[in-house]
Formats: C-alpha cells, sequence, structure tokens
C-alpha cells in the first residue's frame, strides 16, 4: 500500500486570473493638469487599490488545484479619476489636480 502512494504521481494546478474593467475617459483642461495627475497617481500604493481571492482545493498526494483573481490596473485609475474630478464633468482642471495632489 506505501508503495502505491508513493508511486503515485501529484497534480497540481495553479491559475491566476486578472480582472479589469475599462478605462473611465477623462480629459485634461491643460497638459499641466495631465502631468499632476498622473505623477500623483504613479506614486500611490499599489497593493490598497488592489483586490484579491484565491481558492484552493486539494486532495493531499493526489490532486492540488488553486485559482486566483486579482483586480487590474484600470481599476486604480478609475478610482483615481473619481477623486480627482470633483464635479464628475469628465475633464480634470488643474485646480482639481492640485487639490487632489495635495490630499495624497
Amino acid at each position: 500500500m506505501v508503495v502505491l502512494v508513493l508511486a503515485s504521481g501529484c497534480i497540481h494546478t495553479s491559475q491566476t486570473e486578472v480582472r479589469d474593467e475599462s478605462r473611465t475617459p477623462v480629459e485634461f483642461e491643460t497638459e499641466t493638469a495631465g502631468r499632476i495627475f498622473y505623477e500623483t497617481l504613479s506614486k500611490r500604493p499599489d497593493p490598497r487599490n488592489r483586490e484579491e481571492s484565491n481558492t484552493q482545493v486539494s486532495l493531499p498526494v493526489v490532486f492540488s488545484n488553486e485559482h486566483r483573481v486579482v483586480t487590474g490596473p484600470n481599476r486604480a485609475f478609475n478610482q483615481a479619476v473619481r477623486e480627482c474630478d470633483t464635479n464628475h464633468d469628465g475633464k480634470i482642471t488643474e485646480s482639481e489636480a492640485r487639490i487632489w495632489s495635495g490630499s495624497r
């Protein structure tokens, strides 16, 4: 019996799925507004904006399956646009960008 357990192989599968959303369309009033927005966005800590879920199923020695789902980078971008565009008109002004940048 011990020989069967030792001789049997182990099947392990691991899958990572990235679920992303489409980017929110946004305009910038000036080039400076866009620069301030993107510079501030690039300095934000990435893990805060990510969500992750794991599913793991295993039968010892015989079978192991892991499925991992993570959110994509567009979620952080869309959240930043929602926070920065205070009047929700789809256009980020230099003033909005400076205020948002200062609150980071």
